[in-house]
Formats: C-alpha cells, structure tokens, sequence
C-alpha cells in the first residue's frame, strides 16, 4: 500500500530547478525550423497557439495555452516554492498556505502536458518526411530536457512524506472515532464523527467528502456529452495540408492512413492507440463502470478498478493530435507553397479528450464498491 521513495525532496528539488531552467529555454528558442523550396520558418512553443488564435480557433488556441504554458509554469514554480519552504523550516502560520500551494500542484499533474507535447512534436516532425526539411532546435532539446526532468523529479516526490512535512499531527492516544473520513487530496484521516458534513481538511483546507457527489450523475452526463462529440471529431476534417497548391482536408483516421501509407507504420500505429483506440477505450470503460454501478454488480470489482486507473493514467495523452495540429500550424505556413490550416474537427476532438479526463476525475471508484454492498452515500 506504500513504498517508500528514495532520495525523496534532496533530490526532487535539484531536478525541479532544472525544470524551470527548461523552461526558461523552452520559451526563449525555438522548438523545430522547416525549410521548403529556399523558404525557412521556425517556431515557438507560443506560434502555434497565436496561429491557431488567427485561424479563428480561439477554443484550442486557449486549451494548448493552458496545457502547454500555463499548467506546466504553474506546477514547477509551486514545486519549487514547497521544497523550499520545507528547506528552510516553516513558520508556524504557514503550513496551511504551504499544504494549498502544494495541494494546487498535484491537481495540476495531469494537466501539464509538456510531455505530451514532446510526442506531437515528434509526430509533427515525422509527418513532415516527403515534402519538407524539418530540424529540432534549441527549444525542441530543451523540452526533452524538461520532460527527463519532471521525470526525475516526480520520481523523487514522496508525497506522503512531503505531506507529513508540511503539517504532522501524530495520531491521538483516544478511543476509535465512529466514522473515518480521508481528505481525497493529502489523505489526512479525520474523525467525522456523527456531524451531518464532515467540512474541510485539518492540513489542506480542502473540503472532506465521504464519496465525491454525485459521481455517478456527473460522470453520466460528461460522458454521454463526450459520445456525442465523438461522431463529429471522427467524421470532420481536424486540418487541411495544402502542398504546392494541393491538398485535401484529413480526418484524424486519414492521417493515420497517410501515415501508414508512407510506410511510417510504427507512427501510424502510435497515433491511432493515442486518438482512436484510445478515446473508444476510456468511453467504453467510464460507460461500463457507470451502468454496473447503477445496477449495483458485484461482478469483476477488483477488474474494474484496475481498468479505472488505467484509464485515468493514459487519457491525457490523446492531446497527442492536438498538439500535433498546433505545431504543424505553425510550422507549415509558406502560401501556396505549403500550408496547414486546423479544421473544426480538432475542436471537437479536443472537447472529447478533456471531458473524458473529468469524467475519469469526478467518478469515484469506490461507489462501484458501495453499490454492490447495497450502500449508497448520495
């Protein structure tokens, strides 16, 4: 149930230095130049978004801004404030302020999405093969350098550690509590007693469930909502490649397509597990674990909560394509020549991603559990 990490804030704060120190580097040089007959162009990690803000694009240009820029910025500068505050010893009217900034951080985990931007640079890259000259430049090594980074930091994190640190109560020499309620965010345990509400966290200030409410509700209608979205983002054009005066526009499963066509197969194969297989994935299952938790199964419990974890672990990573399409729109804008243009299709698609992620997030496995025993906390 617990292992301990090695190395722990000692090193998880060198690593989250130098995270932030790529990302100085990230948004100071450019990520990728192409090249086309005598024509150059070079990117920042901010082109694609203000070129997909000048197509008319504002939802996606928005998202990517957020997931690429702001989440990432936001997450190490937080990281990096905690780990030094607990460096020097905190005062003791600080540790609340300290468990929110640090509580703010892990929310922000699975929306920082520089890695999965690395993968649509690197597709984006790829795709370019046949009909352009592309490099990766000092940005797009930096962002390689940032993801080992993060990689090493989050490896050093250990949270249960950090959340001690931060504000230890040891546990009181009392008799039992009647009812345990854990905060969903730092874990802390605390005596709910017989209170109608149980309130907000001793440590982190945040509000104490017994189940997350209405997860089945919510969750029923997020992903009801991402199965309409998923027709449109399959069946509309995501973006329009324009070479030398001719292009078509191309769904997601025509660029897997033209992909496997160019004899790319290992990318065509890693692009549709990342938007196709995957989206199906994560709708079939949340759907899955709404109805048999409706109907109050006992069946594969121990299954479906694997599956759950699994699903909320990989969803973030079928932005794959987005991003894909946010470089590309950038990169590849020489008039006639050669042009991208995003199509609404991404939008949609993008929509499908998020809602999926918050499906996953609101839904409470646990209620599965509660279902099949015949309790109900809602």
């Amino acid at each position: 149930m617990y292992r301990h990490v090695a190395g722990g804030p000692r090193h998880a704060l060198p690593m989250a230095l130098t995270a932030l120190l790529m990302l100085g580097l990230i948004a100071l040089n450019p990520l990728m130049a192409v090249h086309i007959q005598g024509n150059d162009r070079a990117g920042l990690v901010t082109t694609g978004i203000e070129a997909l803000a000048d197509q008319g694009m504002w939802p996606l240009s928005l998202l990517v801004g957020v997931l690429v820029l702001g989440a990432p910025v936001v997450r190490v500068v937080g990281v990096i404030a905690v780990l030094l505050r607990l460096r020097a010893g905190l005062p003791p009217e600080q540790p609340r302020a300290t468990a929110r900034l640090f509580a703010l951080t892990e929310a922000l985990r699975p929306w920082a999405m520089l890695d999965v931007f690395l993968l649509g640079l690197l597709v984006g890259y790829s795709k370019l093969y046949g009909f352009a000259n592309a490099e990766l430049l000092t940005g797009g090594l930096a962002l390689g350098g940032y993801v080992l980074a993060m990689s090493a930091m989050d490896q050093g994190l250990d949270r249960r550690a950090l959340w001690s640190a931060i504000d230890h109560v040891p546990p009181a020499s009392a008799p039992p509590p009647s009812r345990w309620v854990a905060c969903s965010v730092c874990q802390r345990v605390h005596d709910h007693g017989h209170e109608p509400a149980p309130g907000r966290c001793t440590r982190c200030g945040s509000r104490l469930h017994v189940r997350e409410p209405d997860s089945l509700g919510r969750t029923t209608a997020l992903v009801a909502t991402s199965a309409i979205l998923y027709v449109p983002a399959n069946l509309l054009p995501v973006m329009t490649v324009v070479n030398f005066g001719r292009g078509d526009p191309s769904t997601i499963l025509g660029g897997v397509g033209e992909l496997a066509g160019s004899g790319m197969w290992p990318l065509a194969l890693l692009v549709f597990v990342a938007s196709i297989a995957v989206p199906l994935l994560k709708l079939g299952g949340l759907a899955w674990f709404v109805v048999t938790a409706w109907r109050g199964s006992a069946a594969r419990l121990q299954g479906r909560t694997r599956l759950y974890r699994f699903i909320d672990a990989i969803g973030r990573w079928s932005n794959v394509d987005v991003f894909m399409i946010a470089i590309l729109t950038a990169l590849v804008q020489f008039g006639a020549v050669a042009s991208v243009r995003a199509d609404d299709g991404a939008i949609a698609f993008a929509a499908v991603v998020i809602l999926t992620m918050l499906a996953s997030h609101v839904f409470d496995p646990r209620v599965m559990w509660d279902r099949a025993d015949g309790v109900r906390h809602d």
